[in-house]
């Protein structure tokens, strides 16, 4: 499991090869002619009211979009919670 960030999104990204870089496998993810497999397992998005959003903060998604997080004030903490939902994933065994 490798993290890609990209300031305002991280995402926890598996590979099957671990010699792919996760951000080319990401960037990639929607091919089907690759000699290897990606999935997105959890991802951290900010979020800004200035730009419209209902509040300031960071939300956690896991499980192909399934489950969020609350409001989470700070990256550290949604950091944190990404982590969790990672290993929470892999404890069930839902993953590639």
């Amino acid at each position: 499991m490798r993290y890609v960030d990209q300031g305002v999104i991280t995402t926890a990204v598996w590979v099957s090869d671990p010699a792919i870089d996760p951000a080319v496998a990401l960037e990639n993810i929607l091919r089907t002619d690759l000699p290897y497999e990606v999935e997105v397992i959890a991802e951290a998005t900010r979020f800004y009211k200035r730009d419209g959003a209902g509040f300031s903060g960071w939300v956690v998604s896991a499980g192909g979009g399934l489950s969020y997080s609350d409001p989470i004030p700070n990256k550290r903490e949604a950091m944190a919670q990404l982590c969790h939902d990672v290993a929470e994933c892999f404890q069930r065994g839902a993953h590639a």
